[in-house]
């Protein structure tokens, strides 16, 4: 990663908290506000429990970043409900991760193998995940049915 943050140009971009001017300080705090109630991360007590979530989509927010890749389904509500939830997250996007999966497949983008272990791993993993999300095979032609027009980018 080092190496990816530091090459010229970078490869990789890290956010922080400090690079955020006052003004975007306080918007975050105010998203933080509207976002953490619905969440089980507590400010007060600075749990750990969604904490990621809260904070990463406050600053998305506050940075004007239009897309947040996420696998987590309460992270995908706080975007997909924003103006229901008034989270003030009604400019982000989401990508969900087996779109980004799909997408990097049918654009051979990645090995496919690697393609197919990263989704192993997000969605078929445990027990459960396995008795509710279809293997990979499946996965690849629910995709395709659900995307019939698909074309290369």
């Amino acid at each position: 990663m080092d190496k990816n943050i530091n090459s010229v140009p970078p490869r990789l971009l890290v956010h922080r908290d400090s690079s955020l001017c006052p003004a975007e300080r306080m918007l975050r705090e105010l998203i933080e506000e509207k976002i953490y109630p619905l969440t089980s991360y507590d400010p007060t007590l600075d749990n750990r429990e969604d904490r990621g979530e809260v904070k990463s989509l406050a600053y998305i927010a506050v940075k004007g970043l239009l897309y947040f890749a996420a696998h987590d389904s309460k992270a995908i509500q706080l975007i997909e409900k924003a103006k229901e939830w008034e989270t003030g997250l009604d400019n982000v996007c989401v990508v969900k991760m087996y779109e980004l999966i799909f997408y990097l497949y049918k654009n051979n983008v990645s090995d496919k193998k690697d393609l197919r272990m990263l989704y192993k791993y997000q969605y078929y993993l445990t027990r459960f995940e396995k008795e509710t999300n279809p293997e990979w095979c499946q996965f690849i032609e629910a995709m395709e049915a659900l995307y019939p027009g698909f074309n290369k980018v």
